[in-house]
Parts: C-alpha cells; structure tokens; sequence
C-alpha cells in the first residue's frame, strides 16, 4: 500500500487498469483491488517505495520501477528474462544465435 503521508495518488493493477485516490470524484483513500478486474493495486513499488508514474501515458507503460529497476508485479526484468534465455543448461551447449 501507498505512503498514507501523501494525500493522493495513482495506481494500477498487473492487468494495466488504473486508478487514483484523492483527486475529486475519486476514492479519498488507496484501495486494494481493482474495481475491474479483482487483481491487487500497486501504488508504489514495493521495493523502495517511489510512487507510480502520475503522468497517464507513463503510467500505462510502466512495469518497473524507475527509481530501483524494481518490477511492480513481480517480473524479471528484460535484461535478466534475455540472460535467463542465453544460460545453457547444466552440460549443454547454448542456444544457437
């Protein structure tokens, strides 16, 4: 959950359905689940704590974190999903380029 020190804030789920709290017309405090889909909110990372992107298009695209590199929903980051994918197996040769 958010740092309850701020008095709003933007989220999303793993499906990428926002959401917000404390602007007008919305919810006065963080909540837990999507309203779309039942999956678990983020509103900050849950590594380091650094709010999500508020600007809307960086929101939607947003899967890490841009303070610490952190995944908001538990993802490897590319860099270590292409790692993983280049890593012989135990006495095998790598993958052909």
């Amino acid at each position: 959950m958010p740092d309850n020190n701020n008095s709003r804030g933007v989220g999303k789920c793993a499906d990428n359905h926002p959401g917000s709290y404390g602007y007008p017309t919305r919810p006065e405090e963080p909540y837990g689940f999507c309203a779309r889909c039942g999956k678990p909110m983020v509103w900050n990372c849950p590594n380091c704590g650094e709010p999500l992107p508020d600007d809307s298009e960086e929101l939607a695209e947003a899967r890490f974190c841009r303070r610490c590199g952190a995944s908001y929903f538990g993802e490897a980051p590319p860099r270590e999903q292409a790692a993983a994918q280049t890593q012989p197996e135990a006495g095998g040769e790598p993958p052909a380029a």
